[in-house]
């Protein structure tokens, strides 16, 4: 079943794997887009409408997240999240496309383009960086993790503060439909055998940080934009993805931290056009 809201379009692709979440929108060469842990495709709604005019917005919800079903057993590796993405190709009939991700999201796509080279068109890399160490992994046990609920409902504090629904300025109806996704996915069952104290939401981390990116972005064929914010923290590696992978191009847009769309929306929507003409 699919319906559309404003304009966009809602439904699930049912592949091999189980039943995958999306929204669509716009016309013209179509761009899969993945989203950052722990979300969904609703991340990338407000900022398809920029994209809608030249571009067929796909945002594909990761398997295990949002509405996307869990797989049967806990996923323990990228390859797994790979040929994830590559059955929703297939399932929405997209023989080749283009591939954005978004920080997790950039690490799926840098995997699905360099195992796949025949079904990525261009591709877009936002916030990458090398998670596959112990130590970069260490950093991930400690932001994310399993909340045990509580009867008093405090748990639900906790979790909004941990994800910033505090700070100034922020956009609550939409982080409000983020939060959704983010409780969706506070569960544990089954998945401490994989992802330690992270639970399910540790599924895409787990996975980022014993993949590894230097070795794979070297057979990456498609022409790729790596963007980074001005103050990223990760925009450290910057230079080593414009040097590893063959036909990249590079940008920083203005940040406060790690650059995510929200903070330059209309210059970010411009440089993206300009790649994918």
């Amino acid at each position: 079943m699919v319906a559309r809201v404003n304009g966009e379009k809602r439904g699930f692709a049912n592949t091999s794997l189980g039943n995958i979440e999306y929204r669509e929108r716009g016309s013209g060469s179509p761009m899969v887009m993945l989203h950052q842990t722990p979300s969904s495709s609703i991340r990338y709604s407000p900022w398809m409408p920029l994209l809608e005019n030249n571009i067929r917005c796909i945002a594909m919800t990761t398997i295990g997240y949002g509405e996307s079903d869990r797989p049967e057993k806990p996923f323990v590796d990228m390859p797994q999240f790979v040929d994830a993405v590559i059955a929703f190709f297939d399932a929405m009939g997209l023989e080749k496309a283009h591939l954005y991700g978004g920080w997790t999201g950039s690490q799926v796509a840098m995997a699905v383009a360099s195992k796949y080279p025949e079904r990525i068109d261009k591709l877009i890399l936002e916030e990458p960086f090398n998670w596959g160490t112990p130590k970069r992994r260490a950093v991930h046990l400690k932001l994310h993790h399993y909340w045990e609920p509580k009867s008093d409902g405090s748990h639900l504090v906790e979790l909004w503060r941990k994800y910033g629904g505090d700070k100034p300025g922020k956009d609550l109806q939409q982080f409000s439909r983020l939060f959704l996704d983010y409780l969706k996915v506070n569960d544990n069952d089954g998945a401490e055998q994989v992802y330690e104290d992270m639970g399910w939401e540790g599924a895409g981390p787990n996975a980022m940080t014993l993949y590894d990116t230097w070795e794979d972005v070297i057979n990456i064929q498609a022409e790729t934009l790596v963007i980074h914010g001005t103050t990223s923290e990760l925009g450290r590696s910057h230079e080593k993805f414009l040097e590893l992978i063959p036909n990249a191009t590079g940008i920083k847009l203005p940040s406060d931290g790690n650059f995510d769309i929200y903070m330059e929306p209309e210059l970010w929507a411009k440089e993206v056009l300009e790649f994918l003409k």
